[in-house]
């Protein structure tokens, strides 16, 4: 009940017929994944002991709220109810999204975590946080930022394989123009994402920018309206 209160709200078109009716048990061993991350995460700082930790644990909380990726827990999410397709290559794929979201979690409280820290530095002067998670130049952001976006580019890489692979299904799961559109607008948006997150990881370990280069990661906003006005969506009638 309360998967599809929220599915009305994250993918709503009218014009896509979600074939996915039921809950899959792929798609709650997925879920409870999505949740292991979400607490590793969450507890990536020690438990507060005092009231100044219980403060300082409060304001750090803060990169953990922003980083949990709710971009890929919603294109999992509308992917299944979508096509609703649960068979052997996509639990094979699926299983590997999983392990990649796993990974990623402890690489992204970091990157979230060390720009918190640059923030507050640089507006207040306390650089203990940085002092306290080892980051202490600019290089070594770079080489966490190009571990990130190693890792996310390779989640790009697998959601922009699930879409390929459902495109060959297009006869089989009877998919109309609008919907074919829209699949392979998506499948070409997640290969793009990917070599973004490549070209971000190389001009953070390469270039002087090191961890700034994770601005450019802002760029799939830009991804997004260039396809839709490349590849614009029939007018279902």
């Amino acid at each position: 009940m309360i998967r599809e209160v929220v599915g009305q709200q994250l993918d709503h078109d009218p014009n896509f017929r979600w074939r996915g009716e039921s809950v899959t048990r792929i798609e709650n061993l997925s879920d409870i994944a999505f949740a292991v991350a979400l607490g590793m995460i969450v507890s990536g700082v020690d438990a507060p002991s005092t009231f100044p930790e219980l403060i300082r644990f409060l304001i750090f909380i803060i990169p953990a709220a922003a980083c949990f990726a709710v971009q890929i827990w919603t294109a999992h999410y509308t992917f299944f109810r979508r096509y609703g397709v649960a068979d052997r290559t996509i639990i094979v794929l699926n299983a590997v999204l999983i392990f990649l979201i796993l990974y990623m979690a402890y690489p992204l409280r970091f990157v979230f975590d060390s720009l918190f820290a640059w923030i507050i530095g640089a507006s207040t002067g306390d650089v203990s946080r940085y002092v306290e998670i080892g980051v202490m130049s600019f290089e070594t952001s770079g080489e966490i930022l190009a571990i990130f976006g190693a890792i996310y580019a390779a989640v790009y890489v697998n959601l922009a394989l699930m879409y390929r692979y459902i495109r060959t299904k297009h006869e089989t799961l009877d998919l109309n123009a609008y919907e074919s559109s829209q699949t392979d607008r998506d499948h070409i948006y997640y290969w793009l994402a990917a070599i973004l997150c490549v070209v971000v990881s190389l001009v953070a370990w390469l270039t002087p920018l090191n961890g700034f280069a994770g601005f450019f990661l802002s760029f799939n906003g830009l991804i997004a309206a260039f396809l839709n006005k490349r590849y614009p969506l029939p007018v279902e009638t």
